[in-house]
C-alpha cells in the first residue's frame, strides 16, 4: 500500500473527509487549504511530513518508527 493509500485509508477510516480536514487543518495553521489542494497533495505525493502529522493528530491516529531489524 502506498503513502496516497495509506493516508486517505487513516482519513476515511476516522470518519473525516476532505472538506472537514480542510477546515480544521486552516484553523490549526492559519493557512488556506482546501479539498481540492489537499487531495492533490495526497494523489501527487508532495505532501509535508509536517502536514501527514497534523492530519494524523486531527483524526486520532499516531507516527511511529520502529527498526525492523534488517540492514539496508
Amino acid at each position: 500500500m502506498g503513502i496516497r493509500d495509506r493516508i486517505k485509508s487513516i482519513i476515511i477510516a476516522a470518519g473525516w473527509n476532505y472538506v472537514e480536514l480542510a477546515e480544521e487543518l486552516t484553523k490549526i495553521t492559519g493557512r488556506k487549504y482546501t479539498n481540492q489542494l489537499i487531495s492533490n497533495r495526497i494523489r501527487k505525493e508532495i505532501i509535508s511530513f509536517k502536514e501527514v502529522e497534523l492530519i494524523c493528530r486531527i483524526t486520532g491516529y499516531n507516527i511511529e518508527f520502529t527498526k525492523d531489524g534488517t540492514k539496508a
